[in-house]
């Protein structure tokens, strides 16, 4: 582990490894920032010679991400000698003889250095492992909500990453951890990076933070369903789904009023049990409302023989460890293992529940479309009562669009489809009949929705009724995927 650093040693480390190009920019030039340098991957010689020339960059890349001890007398040639002075106190290297040994890895994430553990106690399986900035990481901070927090609990902060990000947006960041290894990481990335409204608490779930609540609580937790518990920062240590349930009972408890609880997670689905009856239960008397994003499922012997090649190094180990996987499953009568993003808002009068499939989108930040979709179950809730709504006045939101799609035929250009979408970082968007599509145009914030109603009964053959009560429907369904918002 790290040991403690002074803040002008931090200040220059950090200033140092930016001079030296060991920036996210400087690093993809010259490495995979998606990969490690293994026996696996066989990409050592690439990285070797891409880093072959003497430079204080590739000497960091060298130490820091490949890994690698070094020649003192190399690494001393390039880089300076109070740098060096820092490294050693701080126990990033260790000297062995001549050799300059490394002991954690750095992550460059925009302007944050952050120090995990090497590759090496991952391939070691080393149990309290401090884990790198992963995918998991990346889909936590998009749908992360940035507006203003007066505290914010970072919970199960591993090497406190999210909690460095959420800093900015918070008055007070609160990074637990029941893992003291990570709470010495997250402590020291704390100091690395300047960040001084960072707290650091040692605990399991909400323990360490009894008696205490906040605006925002983002959660990676250790949510992978297997019958063992080798690795602190990923396999569930409970039944099946049991933690993530468990977090999502106790969190209420932990929120403010108007509060968000945001974690990424698995869920089991049951044979004989539909899943959205099983994750349904979980918010049961929570007080919140809950957004279920599902992003997806896997069948469990594909799960089993999915996570066995991402963390068993030892190959001779996977029939052993596939049939104790298919056996625990087996007798839980495992039908599937489901992905997603759940979001809960804690609110008076609160138990709304809405599932929907996650949207397929590879850029931008969520946590602004997670907003808008609280508030767009806002107004549906405020105008549940069908006059109400008709005497809404409404307008598309500044992100809608209505793409027509013409094929070229005999007699013409006629519309093969229309489509409305959002151009959010949360795409969603629908299907739309003629008709519907002339529908949706009338809303220009001017007209009620009665008089819109009205506008397209003339148009139309059907019973003024019938018209009413399906366009109605239509005009809930257009405000739940916010193509429509209160003039």
């Amino acid at each position: 582990m790290p040991r403690p650093i002074a803040e002008d040693a931090a200040a220059r480390l950090r200033s140092y490894f930016e001079e030296a190009g060991y920036t996210e920019t400087g690093l993809a030039s010259r490495v995979s920032l998606s990969e490690f340098a293994s026996a696996e991957t066989r990409g050592l010689p690439r990285m070797m010679e891409r880093t072959s020339e003497p430079s204080p960059g590739n000497a960091l890349i060298r130490l820091f991400w490949l890994g690698l001890e070094q020649s003192r007398e190399a690494v001393a040639k390039v880089i300076p000698e109070d740098v060096l002075t820092i490294l050693l106190e701080s126990g990033l290297v260790e000297a062995a003889g001549p050799a300059m040994v490394p002991q954690v890895a750095f992550w460059p994430w925009g302007k944050f250095l952050v120090a995990t553990d090497l590759y090496s106690a991952f391939k070691m399986a080393r149990r309290d492992l401090v884990l790198w900035p992963n995918p998991t990481t990346h889909t936590l901070w998009r749908h992360a909500i940035r507006g203003r927090s007066a505290a914010t609990l970072d919970l199960g902060t591993g090497s406190g990453v999210i909690g460095l990000l959420a800093a900015a947006n918070s008055d007070t960041v609160v990074a637990s951890d029941l893992n003291p290894r990570a709470i010495e990481f997250a402590r020291f990335n704390a100091t690395l990076n300047g960040v001084a409204n960072m707290e650091t608490v040692l605990g399991d779930r909400f323990e360490p933070v009894s008696g205490r609540t906040f605006d925002l609580i983002l959660a990676n937790p250790p949510f992978f369903i297997t019958p063992r518990n080798d690795f602190l920062f990923c396999q569930n240590p409970l039944e099946l789904d049991g933690l993530c349930r468990r977090l999502v009972k106790e969190a209420p408890g932990h929120l403010n009023e108007g509060g968000y609880f945001e974690m990424l997670c698995e869920w089991a689905e049951i044979d004989g049990q539909p899943w959205q009856e099983r994750i349904a239960e979980w918010m049961e008397a929570t007080g919140c409302d809950m957004w279920i994003l599902h992003a997806g499922k896997q069948v469990p012997d594909i799960y089993a023989e999915t996570y066995i090649l991402q963390t068993v190094p030892d190959k001779s180990q996977d029939a052993e460890r596939f049939s104790e996987f298919m056996q625990y499953y087996r007798q839980r009568k495992l039908a599937a293992i489901h992905n997603g993003f759940i979001v809960m808002r804690r609110r008076s009068g609160g138990g709304r529940l809405r599932i929907e499939e996650m949207p397929r989108t590879d850029s931008g930040d969520l946590g602004e479309a997670i907003l808008d979709g609280f508030a767009a179950h806002d107004l549906l809730e405020a105008c549940a009562e069908d006059e109400k709504l008709l005497a809404m006045r409404l307008r598309p939101s500044a992100d809608a669009r209505l793409d027509r799609i013409y094929l070229p035929a005999e007699d013409g250009w006629h519309v093969e489809s229309i489509r409305l979408r959002r151009e959010s970082a949360m795409p969603f968007q629908l299907g739309l009949e003629p008709f519907v599509a002339e529908f949706f145009r009338l809303f220009d914030g001017k007209r009620t929705a009665s008089e819109a109603i009205q506008a397209i009964a003339g148009k139309s053959d059907a019973p003024l009724e019938k018209v009413r009560s399906e366009s109605l429907g239509m005009l809930r369904r257009f405000i739940e995927c916010g193509f429509l918002v209160e003039a």
